[in-house]
């Protein structure tokens, strides 16, 4: 199969449709399991040398096979030629990694506001370098806005064309801008991008990456993060070739391609902050609290896999319970407070204000969202464990009020169970 996609890329550019060949291309590295298979596919392209000149994009599939030899395979070779082609002078990108691709179009443009909520919520917790277009158009425009409002946690970073056309290079806001070759924005900028993530010693499978709306350059750079082991974040809803994406039976299924909700919290909990779990002794205890607290609030419901003893409960359960309570420091810190350990006095148990309570509990549901997304869950108006369905799976406005109690009642227990392990929480 891989070959089959190879063939098709190469095909694709012989007609004159280099969009294509990239979707083929990276579709082939997705599925290859051998650095041999790229290999040869680079070897047969590149008997094509002579007549580069007349195959406009032979260059990005090039740059691809390359890219995907070094980012799955590792091989010397190709990550020597990765080097040599990295942008020069620059300084190594840091981690984490955050790329945020989409498009600029006029229905873009309508909806900027609620797009711009949605992204400055998401990079709320986030330090590290967020990738993007470096126009002050669409999404790159919605990037300087995070760049701007959280100056000292964000290193934003463009690629650009060296002379694009009809657009305005947001110099102000990026803190650096890297050129390509073209004469105009292309698959050039991304592929330039992966280039020197790789050249950079980053790990592809922690990079991920915001998509919403797009054309063609969006949709190539979608399908390139997935081919290389990206964690893609569809946002659901958002037209074009993001939609086009998740209907795409040749990508739709990969485990990588999350299809996120436009709710803030979610989005949030996607970008994440790269903080380290607890301690595997009180996660487990805390993780036990919550599971206990739930069976407590659920008494009377049918017998479903989520309501067994914490000894019987499926393990992908267990970790949902785990993954809440390594969530907590999060929560507690955007309402002003940490925890501290007491072994001299009694613990003081916190009561939460209303309002306190409803930010955590929003955020615990875009926790949830995001977990359910990233284990394979998806929508369905009728629960189905087994098959990873459920009709929770919408942004926080959207909740039924009884299931929002569910998270009001977690957050609001949070002192309780900190407590049970031998912590306090107090106002920073």
């Amino acid at each position: 199969l891989p070959m089959a996609w190879f063939h098709m890329s190469l095909f694709s550019l012989l007609l004159g449709h280099p969009h294509d060949s990239v979707h083929a291309c990276a579709k082939g590295i997705q599925l290859s399991i051998s650095g041999h298979t790229i290999a040869d596919a680079l070897d047969q392209l590149q008997r094509l040398d002579a007549v580069k000149a007349e195959l406009p994009g032979y260059d990005w599939i090039e740059r691809l096979l390359l890219i995907g030899l070094a980012a799955k395979f590792s091989t010397d070779d190709a990550l020597d030629k990765i080097k040599r082609l990295a942008t020069k002078r620059c300084k190594p990108i840091q981690s984490p990694v955050v790329i945020a691709a989409g498009g600029c179009d006029s229905w873009v443009e309508g909806r900027m506001n609620t797009y711009r909520r949605l992204m400055l919520e998401a990079f709320r917790d986030f330090k590290g370098t967020v990738i993007s277009g470096g126009t002050n158009a669409g999404i790159s425009g919605l990037i300087g806005d995070v760049q701007a409002h959280y100056v000292d946690n964000i290193t934003t970073l463009a690629y650009v064309p060296q002379k694009p056309r009809d657009v305005t290079i947001d110099k102000q806001r990026f803190r650096e801008i890297r050129r390509t070759g073209g004469d105009d924005f292309s698959v050039l900028e991304p592929l330039q991008n992966w280039i020197d993530l790789i050249a950079s010693g980053i790990d592809i499978d922690q990079v991920k990456l915001i998509g919403i709306n797009g054309g063609k350059i969006s949709a190539a750079e979608y399908r390139i993060g997935l081919a290389l082991g990206a964690q893609v974040g569809i946002i659901e809803g958002s037209g074009r070739d993001a939609a086009k994406l998740l209907r795409d039976d040749d990508w739709n299924e990969i485990d990588s391609l999350l299809t996120m909700p436009a709710d803030p919290a979610t989005l949030r909990a996607f970008v994440g902050a790269g903080k380290s779990r607890l301690p595997d002794g009180i996660r487990d205890s805390i993780a036990r609290s919550v599971h206990e607290a739930y069976l407590r609030m659920q008494s009377g419901q049918s017998a479903e896999p989520s309501m067994a003893s914490w000894e019987e409960l499926l393990d992908t359960l267990k970790e949902s319970n785990r993954q809440a309570a390594d969530h907590i420091s999060a929560k507690l810190g955007q309402i002003g407070y940490d925890t501290r350990r007491v072994t001299d006095r009694d613990i003081i148990i916190r009561i939460f204000s209303k309002k306190e309570i409803e930010i955590m509990s929003e955020m615990e549901h875009g926790r949830w969202n995001n977990e359910r997304i990233r284990d394979g869950w998806r929508f369905g108006k009728e629960k189905d464990v087994l098959n990873k369905i459920s009709p929770c799976l919408v942004s926080w406005s959207e909740l039924p009020d009884d299931v929002k109690g569910w998270d009001r009642e977690l957050v609001q227990k949070i002192p309780v169970y900190l407590a049970e392990v031998g912590l306090e929480v107090y106002r920073v």
